[in-house]
């Protein structure tokens, strides 16, 4: 019975957010501020329990600053939304709106010709990072998982696919190394907790697991992986860092090799822990994943 009540509650949560965004696209962009400031009010209303577990999940090493990260990630999350359902006005109204540094690391990885893997994460505005590199000639195919309802899956399905990305949901790993041989782009986040799928590697001190599939990719089809990170920045707008690929050893354990993507997330998210969404449970469960 519990369980049929979240699931309605969750279903109803997605058709008043799929209502509201169908009445704020239809203002301008000048309306982006004060959807803004109401949304930030609205937020800790209805993601009161999410906050409370941000507190609880965040590294003792940001105690003095918690107050600020926490509303700074509250803030990340509200623009996110606010930049996905408002992308096209407010390029139009900024053509700067995104900035790219590490362009080099791309165009080094294409040159291999074994297609390019990018690895983001629940950081900055991930969808944006999709959005740009379709404009930028890679169209991108992503791996994507179902939201907790089907009606959530298929709105922020329809946003990726109006704007050039294709959605692979199904038989993730095979369909990637399909489009991997034919020098296509694929990217993931694999920074959610993967419980008994995983393997145990540290995250911010503590025991965390983490999926295989970028490393199983990268190394199979020996297309380079770049890490890829969406900052907010001061003024607005968004900064695109592409890093240099990760380095995967063969003949290592899966642990090590995991672990060497791991300490992306975690330099990107220490460097901005403002940007991450801290109430992703990384640690429950972390027992269940294999350590080998």
């Amino acid at each position: 019975m519990r369980d049929t009540l979240k699931k309605y509650k969750r279903m109803l949560r997605a058709y008043l957010i799929k209502g509201l965004v169908s009445l704020m696209t239809r203002l301008e962009v000048h309306a982006v501020p004060k959807l803004k400031r109401l949304l930030l009010k609205v937020f800790p209303i209805i993601f009161a329990r999410e906050i409370q577990r941000a507190r609880e999940l965040l590294p003792t090493e940001f105690a003095e600053q918690s107050d600020r990260i926490i509303a700074g990630m509250a803030e990340n999350q509200v623009m996110t939304l606010l930049e996905v359902f408002f992308y096209e006005k407010l390029l139009t109204a900024d053509p700067d709106f995104v900035k790219i540094e590490g362009r080099e690391n791309i165009d080094e990885a294409l040159q291999r010709n074994r297609g390019l893997i990018i690895l983001s994460g629940h950081f900055g505005n991930w969808e944006i990072m999709c959005y740009t590199l379709t404009k930028m000639g890679l169209p991108m195919h992503v791996l994507a998982r179902a939201q907790a309802v089907d009606q959530m899956t298929e709105f922020m399905n329809s946003f990726r696919e109006k704007r050039g990305a294709k959605v692979i949901m199904e038989n993730t790993i095979p369909e990637a190394l399909k489009l991997l041989a034919q020098n296509k782009t694929v990217g993931l986040l694999s920074d959610l907790n993967a419980r008994e799928r995983g393997y145990q590697v540290k995250f911010f001190g503590r025991a965390a697991s983490f999926y295989s599939a970028p490393v199983l990719m990268a190394m199979r089809s020996k297309a380079p992986m770049i890490p890829a990170f969406a900052e907010r920045q001061k003024n607005g707008r968004l900064l695109l860092r592409f890093e240099k690929p990760v380095e995967f050893k063969r003949g290592d354990s899966m642990c090590n090799n995991i672990q060497r993507y791991v300490d992306r997330y975690e330099a990107a998210y220490r460097r901005r822990p403002d940007l991450w969404c801290w109430f992703h449970e990384r640690y429950e469960f972390a027992s269940l994943g294999r350590t080998g």
